[in-house]
């Protein structure tokens, strides 16, 4: 059973695990440790039979939501948990009025999850990846028929 829920000061190590796993330039522990007292950031981590699989961090300033980080292990991935994340994220905030997130330019399997969503494409970034240096798609979905 997959589960949604706040990351907190008992589970964000598990988060920054995650994170170590998936990205070749990860958030440190401590980073993640400091964004539970942001009050504009939300992190939501999935929880596939108990165990963490999954993770969503956003900022959320002034009704715009910023993506920072999407990632799901390996071994949970293809099982609906960043759709899941993603409509947590999009539920809790669905007061803001747009939401924008980078992703590689190759990495096509998320490209086409975003797109699902009604994510449009609005921008590339040169060079904004590294280790492998990549483009970056800049995508916006806008909420509430704000466009």
């Amino acid at each position: 059973m997959l589960k949604i829920v706040w990351m907190n000061e008992q589970n964000y190590k598990s988060v920054a695990a995650i994170e170590a796993r998936c990205f070749s330039q990860p958030w440190s522990e401590r980073t993640f440790f400091e964004e539970l007292s942001n009050p504009n950031a939300h992190t939501y981590l999935a929880l596939d039979e108990g165990v963490p699989a999954g993770f969503l961090s956003v900022w959320e300033v002034c009704g715009e939501v910023s993506v920072n980080n999407i990632a799901v292990c390996e071994g949970s991935r293809r099982k609906g948990i960043a759709r899941a994340l993603l409509q947590a994220m999009l539920d809790e905030l669905s007061a803001a009025q747009s939401v924008t997130l980078e992703v590689r330019k190759s990495n096509a399997a998320a490209i086409a999850l975003y797109e699902s969503f009604g994510f449009e494409r609005v921008g590339e970034r040169r060079d904004f990846y590294s280790h492998p240096t990549e483009n970056a798609l800049l995508y916006t979905k806008f909420l509430n028929g704000e466009n």
